[in-house]
């Protein structure tokens, strides 16, 4: 995978209003959609009223949505701290994974894996969280869950390992 023009070459576009601001991207959250529909995250994240977006959507077969340039403002993260930091839309990129965190079929794992890879060969990324790390007060969002193959996912792409 590659990254030109801050877009993912190969990915499917469909642009969502929902964004504002330059950003340069230092973390990744990782998000699930809440339900198992491809189309209703699109349609859900590509909706003026709905006031949230993310720069990814990835569906379990592995197939990739981008609905923000990565160097966008993209709302995925909402009341947020990472690090000391707060307002983590403004520092980071948002890959929604559509489903409910139970299972995470092989093609969206392997997906995830080489988005991840993908960014951190464009941009200077230091870290990855869960959407549960971020959110404030903790405990107010769940995803990517428990289920979220992260052992994997950090050996794969070189994180937590000097």
């Amino acid at each position: 995978m590659k990254i030109a023009n801050h877009k993912l070459e190969g990915a499917n576009w469909k642009p969502s209003p929902n964004h504002g601001g330059v950003i340069t991207p230092e973390v990744i959250v990782i998000h699930y959609t809440g339900d198992n529909s491809l189309q209703g995250a699109l349609s859900w994240l590509c909706n003026q009223v709905a006031k949230v977006s993310a720069h990814l959507v990835i569906a379990k077969t592995g197939q990739i949505w981008q609905l923000v340039p990565f160097n966008r403002r993209a709302w995925h993260a909402g009341k947020s701290e990472f690090d000391g930091r707060p307002d983590v839309n403004s520092f980071s990129i948002g890959i929604e994974n559509v489903g409910l965190g139970d299972d995470w079929p092989e093609a969206q794992i392997r997906a995830n894996i080489e988005v991840i890879n993908a960014l951190c060969g464009e941009y200077d990324i230091y870290a990855l969280a869960g959407h549960d790390e971020v959110a404030i007060p903790l405990g107010r969002k769940s995803d990517p869950g428990p289920n979220y193959p992260w052992d994997r996912v950090l050996l794969e792409t070189g994180f937590g390992y000097e």
